[in-house]
This record gives structure tokens, sequence and C-alpha cells, in this order.
């Protein structure tokens, strides 16, 4: 096992006589499959995963396992949040248009939750969680799925996977946490007792110990009342704005309705006394 496993991503597609795989870049495998995957299956405890069908992960701590798999889909839930809302100023805004439909003051706490969501991704993609990947053979995934159950009550376990409800898959089996993601889904030689193995272990936030199972951890983890919340109130204001690069075409302007001085670009010029009048 190992934490350094890369694939090979790419930009673009070239294609002239023939394809051609244009700036491509080596990504870290385990993180780009959890946040990039059209399809997540796992077992019981997270410990074995299956990115598309096709490629396996093994993972040698389910508490790990589990942690990531919450992280990435907290990640991907406000990736994708970020990406409709820019798409949807797009399309609100006409060609000719030039302002922002949004204020300024909506526009800077936009960039600040952009900025955040950067700096997890960062620390997501730096995360060193030792584990194993192969491709699956074509007989293994003939039988990759346990097929559905006949018992369909989803486990009681909230806060394993944030808010998201668990739904049994009618063809996987397993439950259906997003509609990339099937939990418990994959057949697995492991004792069947091993699930339901406890151990003492002490809540680093409101100090409970109890006997639990990496999953009941994890799961608690997430929902406990005392655990510092992503995003608290006041902690990206307090950060300063990076200052921004600055452009070939910014001259210095001095406006004399605010007497101010800036570093502007002829057509931030144009959209500063735009406000004035």
């Amino acid at each position: 096992m190992s934490s350094r496993h890369q694939l090979l991503a790419f930009v673009s597609l070239l294609e002239t006589t023939k394809p051609y795989l244009v700036n491509c870049v080596r990504v870290p495998a385990l993180q780009s499959l959890l946040l990039f995957s059209r399809s997540l299956d796992t077992n019981g405890d997270c410990s074995r995963l299956v990115a598309d069908g096709w490629l396996e992960l093994q993972l040698a701590d389910s508490e790990s396992a589990v942690g990531l798999l919450a992280a990435s889909l907290r990640l991907r839930a406000r990736w994708e949040q970020v990406l409709a809302r820019q798409l949807a100023r797009q399309a609100r805004r006409r060609p000719e248009e030039e302002e922002e439909d949004e204020d300024e003051e909506e526009a800077a706490v936009h960039r600040r939750e952009e900025a955040a969501l950067s700096r997890e991704l960062l620390r997501f993609a730096a995360s060193q969680v030792p584990y194993s990947l192969r491709r699956l053979m074509g007989l293994e995934i003939q039988n990759l799925y346990v097929g559905p159950q006949t018992i369909t009550a989803a486990p009681s376990l909230p806060g394993l996977f944030g808010s998201s409800t668990l739904s049994p898959h009618p063809t996987k089996g397993g439950y259906a946490v997003t509609d990339f993601l099937t939990y418990n889904c994959l057949t697995s030689d492991t004792d069947l007792y091993s699930d339901c193995l406890r151990t003492f272990w002490t809540c680093p936030h409101c100090g409970l110990h109890a006997p639990l199972t990496p999953l009941e951890r994890v799961a608690h983890e997430n929902s406990c009342p005392q655990a510092p919340q992503d995003g608290a109130p006041g902690a990206e204001e307090a950060a300063p704005e990076p200052p921004q690069k600055a452009s070939a075409l910014q001259r210095p302007y001095h406006c004399e309705a605010c007497q101010q001085d800036f570093l502007f670009t002829p057509t931030e010029v144009l959209r500063h006394r735009r406000q004035h009048v």
C-alpha cells in the first residue's frame, strides 16, 4: 500500500488525424477518484471502494476511508453550488453588459466562499492515506455487487454522510447516498461480525466515552454539537483579501468625485465613473 498512487488527467482533447491529450498532469489517484468519479461503490466499512465500476481501492484504515469519503461529499456539493451560481450568473448577463448583476457585498461573500473552497480542496488533495489501487478483471466485475436485499431498513448512523439520506439501491443492493455514491453494495469476504466489533473511544470534542464501531465514531464526530463547524461566522471576514495581480493595462487613476487614487484599466475607469452618475 502507498499514498503516492497517481492518475493522468488532461485539460482538453485535440483531434486532428489522431486524437491528442493536451496539458496532461499527474494527480493523486484516491482524491481525484473521490471528487470526479461518476459512480462510487463501497463495502460496509468503506475500506474498499470501486470507482466507475472498474477501479478498486483498498484502504487500510476504515476511519480514514469514511472521513475522506464524507469530506469528498461535502466538497463535491459545495463545488457544484459554486459552479451552478457562476453558470446562472453568466446566463443572466447579456453580451454587451460588463457590470456584475450582484452588488459588491454579495460578490465579496462569493469570493470568500470560493477562496475557502480552494483551500479545502488543496488540503483534501494533500491528505496522506495508504491504499492500494488496481483494475478489476471481467469475472470480478460480474460478481461485484450484492444485489437487491430483502431487508431494506437503512442503518441508523446520522451524520455519517452529512445530511444525505440513505435509500435502498434497486439493482446494486446497499444504500444510495447520492446520485453517484452507493454505500455497502460490494460483495466482501470479511468476517460477518467484523462490523459489530466495538472498542472504547473518547470524542475529542464533547468527551463522550463509549464503545463504538469505526462507522459510529465518524458518524458521532460529524454530528457532534461541540465540533467546530466549517465556515464559522467571522472566520473568513477576519482574513484579509489577497491583493489583486496587476495587469499590464492598468494605469494610475485619480477620481475627482471621491478623491481617491486607483490602479485601473480603461474599462474599470468607465465602470467606476458610472458609480458616481
